[in-house]
């Protein structure tokens, strides 16, 4: 079934400040028009729970890095992938 994945960058916040961590995640739409996944992604609630300590732990929307095609493909085949420097992913991270 064709669609596309996207790769989105999600920042760590402990009581409403960076922690320093950044979740990369891959998700999967039916959709192909990359306007309106970016709407889709964009529109998503942030994802949040207490930690151990009572904390509020959210993970709040940074970029959106990449959109690309995707049908099925081989075993061992590259889905989706992405280039980024060391600097630019620290940067996601402040």
């Amino acid at each position: 079934m064709p669609g596309a994945l996207a790769i989105v960058a999600y920042r760590g916040l402990i009581a409403g400040q960076s922690c320093g961590s950044v979740d990369i995640s891959v998700r999967w739409f039916s959709e192909t028009d990359q306007q309106r996944i970016r709407q889709l992604v964009e529109a998503s609630p942030s994802h949040s729970y207490r930690n151990s300590d009572g904390e509020l732990v959210s993970w709040e929307l940074v970029e959106i890095l990449a959109i690309e095609a995707f049908e099925s493909v081989e075993p061992g085949e590259e889905v989706v992938g992405f280039i980024a420097s060391a600097d630019e992913l620290a940067e996601l991270a402040r």
